[in-house]
């Protein structure tokens, strides 16, 4: 496959877009079935019924609707990428990764897309190959206005492999710090920074951290 530029929605069904994002997926749903009903096939308004589901995390439901999106736009890359990332919350590792290598043939500047390979190569414990799918996400995502959350999970997860890999502390903690600059609502990179802080005997810094994690937990996840 080319690369390809994403088909625009039209009027209509950026309201119905507007409408997930706001999570009236319900009242979405009705308006996109209407669509389908005069425009039948339309990979556009599967997408968009798949990532009603997909908002709600109904995962199996969203998984159907992809499904139908690649196969009747089989160069429609958004459906690709979000198939991805439903096949993963599902557990199904294979299908996730083919459905995130045919998103980057698609659309190689989507760093998101790497991030999500880098993940699936550390359950297999390929951190070679994780190093550089993080490495990609955060060179592509650095260069994209917007995307810092992207560069900061990304950072976050290199830091596991710069650990574990090579039982780097000190560089591993300062990929951590990067992403908490970067992101600070990352709790979860808090409460990691705040155990390697700790395992280099750094308490006063480690408390610290350990305190910023609880005040984000509570922000994101009150």
């Amino acid at each position: 496959a080319e690369p390809v530029t994403t088909p625009a929605l039209d009027e209509s069904l950026s309201g119905h877009f507007r409408l997930i994002e706001n999570d009236q997926t319900g009242p979405a749903r009705v308006r996109i079935r209407q669509w389908l009903n005069d425009h039948p096939q339309d990979a556009r308004a599967e997408f968009l019924m798949g990532l009603s589901y997909h908002q709600e995390k109904r995962y199996g439901r969203a998984l159907d609707w992809f499904n139908q999106a690649v196969e009747h736009q089989p160069v429609y890359p958004p459906a690709w990428h979000f198939q991805g990332w439903t096949n993963y919350y599902l557990g199904n590792a294979e299908p996730s990764r083919l459905a995130f290598e045919a998103h980057l043939r698609l659309d190689p500047s989507e760093g998101d897309s790497h991030f999500a390979l880098g993940l699936l190569a550390i359950e297999d414990w390929n951190l070679d190959q994780a190093e550089t799918h993080f490495k990609k996400a955060i060179e592509l995502q650095s260069n994209q206005p917007g995307r810092t959350k992207g560069v900061s999970k990304a950072k976050a997860r290199l830091s596991e492999v710069v650990e574990h890999r090579d039982g780097d502390i000190q560089q591993a903690t300062i990929l951590l710090r990067e992403s908490v600059e970067l992101h600070p609502d990352h709790y979860e990179a808090w409460y990691r920074l705040s155990r390697l802080l700790e395992m280099q005997g750094r308490s006063d810094e480690a408390g610290s951290a350990m305190e910023q994690f609880h005040i984000a937990k509570a922000r994101v996840r009150p």
